[in-house]
C-alpha cells in the first residue's frame, strides 16, 4: 500500500528529451493528484482513524526506510493496539455494550444519566 502512494508519477516523453506541452506537471499539480488518490482509495474504505508517516527523511518517492516507519508506528501506539487486539481484547465497543459492561462501577452516575434525558 504504501508503495503505491508513494509512486513517481509517470510523465509522457516525446523520445527527444523534452516533455509533452501539455503532460507538463508542476509539483503542485503532482500533490493535487497523489491527495485526490488518496482520498478515493479512503472514500471506498472505511478506516478508523488516519496516521501519517513519513516514509523517508530524503523526502523524495519510492524510498521507504523501514527502521523510521517502524519507529513511527512504535511511537504512536499503532503496533501497541495491533497487539491488543490478537490477544482477544476488546478495541472498540460500541456505546450500549460499554454502558452494559461498566455501568456497575458508577451505578448512580448511570442513573442520574438516565433521568437527564
Amino acid at each position: 500500500v504504501f508503495s503505491k502512494l508513494f509512486e513517481a508519477p509517470e510523465v509522457a516523453n516525446t523520445g527527444r528529451g523534452r516533455k509533452k506541452g501539455g503532460s507538463f506537471q508542476t509539483v503542485a499539480m503532482i500533490h493535487k493528484q497523489a491527495v485526490e488518490h488518496l482520498l478515493s482509495t479512503l472514500q471506498q474504505t472505511t478506516p478508523h482513524f488516519i496516521r501519517c508517516i513519513l516514509p523517508n527523511m530524503k523526502k523524495k518517492g519510492g524510498i521507504i526506510g523501514a527502521k523510521l516507519v517502524l519507529d513511527q508506528l512504535r511511537c504512536n501506539g499503532v503496533l501497541e493496539g495491533i497487539r491488543i487486539v490478537r490477544k482477544g481484547f476488546p478495541n472498540r465497543l460500541l456505546y450500549q455494550e460499554f454502558v452494559q459492561r461498566y455501568t456497575i462501577l458508577a451505578p448512580k452516575l448511570y442513573q442520574l444519566a438516565l433521568s437527564m434525558e
